[in-house]
């Protein structure tokens, strides 16, 4: 692992400056972060430019104020707000749709079922079955849908709930 020299540290700074990162703040934070990674990657005497040049675009999508952008909205948010990856949010909807066709079976099963029949419970399973496969249906096309066919929500992307706006979807960075 290599250290950054001083000129090489105010050159990524430069830049961080020439890309539109105003707030003292963030330009900070990837300051730092840019110069651990740049020294993890370099190797004694090894090419600064062509290790900058590679590390920099994982850093955002199309331009590099996009950090300052979503900064920038994050900190606007008013009131209590969650941000869930998408596997996540697909976990909390799929708990959402199931828990009342769970409920109400459990309910029937050891409660409201009357004796008799050893068969009943098997097929209020299978009517609860048939009015949750539409939910599921939908859930599971939502989640299956491929980056190529533009999906509702993109894969590697996270989901914010609450603030201003009750649900938007933040696109991950490539």
């Amino acid at each position: 692992m290599a250290a950054l020299s001083d000129e090489q540290v105010d050159y990524i700074l430069d830049e961080l400056r020439a890309h539109g990162i105003r707030l003292e703040g963030l330009r900070d934070n990837l300051l730092d972060h840019i110069c651990i990674l740049l020294e993890e990657r370099l190797e004694t005497g090894g090419d600064f430019e062509s290790a900058y040049a590679a590390l920099i675009p994982c850093f955002y999508r199309q331009e590099l104020y996009e950090l300052e952008e979503e900064a920038l909205f994050i900190t606007s948010l008013k009131g209590p707000h969650l941000v869930l990856s998408r596997n996540r949010l697909f976990q909390c909807l799929l708990g959402i749709v199931a828990s009342p066709y769970i409920s109400y079976f459990l309910l029937w099963f050891f409660i409201l079922r009357p004796a008799g029949d050893p068969r009943q419970p098997i097929d209020v399973l299978d009517a609860i079955m048939v009015f949750a496969l539409f939910p599921f249906l939908i859930i599971l096309v939502l989640f299956l849908t491929p980056d190529r066919f533009d999906p509702l929500i993109p894969w590697r992307s996270k989901v914010l709930i609450g603030g201003k706006t009750l649900i938007r979807v933040l696109p991950a960075a490539t």
